[in-house]
């Protein structure tokens, strides 16, 4: 089927934002292939959501069509949908993948609690399920606790036409990783790594249909925030299997539409969003445990408020494990900006994923640098897109589960600023390290001044180093000012003799 065809009907050019118009050929022909690699059937399916839409559909509600077909791709759909680069047509297009009508009834899940032989006496379920999502469906119950409580659950339950096409899916990532690369070099567009990337990337999705491992993601999260007040998380009930989570029921909306139906303040959203970044980002980022726990899905749909006021994340099915290793070359990163050093900050990249050219990755490092001067705080923010900078033009491919993480971050931001735009990321992360800071410097003064086993993951060494730098980063800093305004200088020079050149 050629769905190269197709696409140029429905104008899927128009959806990639005009900053990047020179990939649009390559998410085109990267589409094209994905679909077309799929069965004849699911094919067809695809096909019949198209027509049904009838000839004068807008390319939005088509690409969504598309996108609820197939699992990985609506799991990108939910990602991109609070993308600020994207129209606010497509994005309200794609906010409807973040919770979409359910399609099985109730004889199709009570007989999936059959098979998983869960025992229903004393349960009773819904009407019909209330929500369905990329690959799973919510179905309500009550049951009556040993006080004779009555509980509202949930039954999360794995769709099995979606663990199939998940599975078939996720077999073509790898030469799905190849085609991208072919097409990158057709176009002459910068040399990234997809199939790699890709491979090991599928290995982590496919925990999104292990319910097991939700579960024990769960567990720990539990743990995690139980001093934390403004967080909350479901709790788990007695009739979970590998493909059935059961859970207390949420009663609260999700996050944007909550404050949007309730009309919040600006303060108060902004109260909100430094929540959501304190409970998400920086309580795990500032653990002192070898691993710390991240949620790996926090798009609209999976972030709700509450009755009581409280945030709570839910399907935990993909979540980042961060060794300390990595939180650790974060830390020498943002130090490296600190002080403008860029072997520092070379190190700390090459620490944080393979690099495939090293004289590429020093530009980006030198990149990073330019950019404090240019007014970017080192921070968070600036982390991120010094991340970026690399993987795209440095030659630098991330692993698996740093790469899991920085998506991750990339939808909980775009969430926390469609929710609170004057909302700091850097404000907060960076504030909690600095409360963590203070609270260890009474111990640092008795330990090993070399060890890095503090929740801030730095020696006292390197704090000590970071204090007596200062002066030669100052004088990097203005050095490096000078040096950019002496090229601004020669270039508009160039600029002039060429224009004197072209009137003469």
């Amino acid at each position: 089927m050629d769905w190269t065809a197709l696409f140029s009907n429905m104008d899927i050019n128009s959806l990639v934002p005009e900053c990047y118009a020179k990939w649009r050929p390559f998410v085109k022909g990267g589409l094209a292939w994905f679909l077309g690699e799929l069965s004849e059937t699911r094919q067809q399916e695809i096909l019949a959501d198209q027509l049904a839409l009838g000839p004068f559909a807008k390319a939005p509600d088509r690409l969504e069509a598309v996108l609820r077909r197939c699992p990985t791709l609506h799991k990108l759909g939910q990602i991109l949908a609070r993308d600020k680069r994207l129209s606010p047509e497509l994005r309200q297009s794609l906010q409807r993948l973040e919770s979409l009508p359910p399609r099985m009834n109730l004889d199709q899940i009570k007989a999936v609690l059959r098979r998983e032989k869960i025992d229903l006496s004393g349960i009773t379920l819904g009407d019909k399920p209330i929500a369905e999502a990329s690959v799973a469906v919510i179905m309500p119950f009550t049951f009556n606790d040993a006080a004779g409580r009555q509980i509202d659950g949930v039954f999360k339950i794995v769709r099995p036409e979606a663990e199939k096409a998940l599975e078939k899916e996720l077999e073509l990532w790898p030469d799905l990783g190849q085609e991208l690369e072919r097409i990158c070099n057709e176009l002459n567009l910068p040399k990234l790594e997809f199939a790699g990337p890709l491979s090991e990337a599928a290995l982590l999705v496919a925990d999104e249909i292990r319910l097991d491992r939700e579960q024990i993601h769960m567990r720990r999260a539990t743990e995690l925030y139980r001093d934390i007040p403004e967080v909350a998380i479901p709790e788990l009930l007695p009739w979970c299997t590998s493909r059935v989570t059961a859970m207390t029921l949420v009663k609260g909306k999700p996050l944007a539409e909550a404050l949007s139906d309730a009309g919040s303040d600006k303060m108060q959203r902004i109260r909100i969003a430094e929540k959501l970044i304190d409970g998400l980002i920086a309580r795990p980022f500032w653990m002192s445990e070898t691993w710390a726990i991240f949620h790996g899905d926090p798009h609209g749909g999976n972030i709700f408020y509450d009755e009581n006021g409280k945030i709570v994340p839910l399907d935990w099915s993909l979540a980042v494990e961060l060794p300390k290793h990595d939180r650790v070359a974060i830390i020498q990163l943002l130090m490296g900006g600190l002080r403008m050093d860029e072997t520092a900050i070379f190190r700390a990249l090459s620490e944080l994923g393979i690099s495939s050219n090293d004289e590429k990755l020093k530009a980006s490092s030198q990149w990073a640098v330019a950019a404090i001067r240019k007014g970017k705080f080192p921070g968070f923010d600036w982390c991120l897109s010094v991340f970026d900078h690399a993987v795209e033009f440095g030659g630098l491919r991330l692993r698996a589960e740093f790469a899991l993480f920085r998506k991750a971050l990339f939808a909980l931001l775009a969430l926390v600023e469609d929710v609170a735009p004057k909302a700091s990321t850097d404000a907060v992360v960076v504030g909690s390290g600095l409360v963590r800071l203070a609270s260890e410097w009474p111990s640092r003064a008795f330990a090993n001044p070399f060890t890095r086993n503090w929740s801030t993951h730095v020696s006292t060494a390197e704090l000590m180093k970071l204090c007596t730098d200062m002066p030669l980063s100052a004088s990097r800093f203005w050095f490096g000012c000078w040096s950019d305004v002496l090229d601004r200088s020669d270039e508009r020079e160039k600029i002039s003799r060429g224009a004197e050149s072209e009137c003469s």
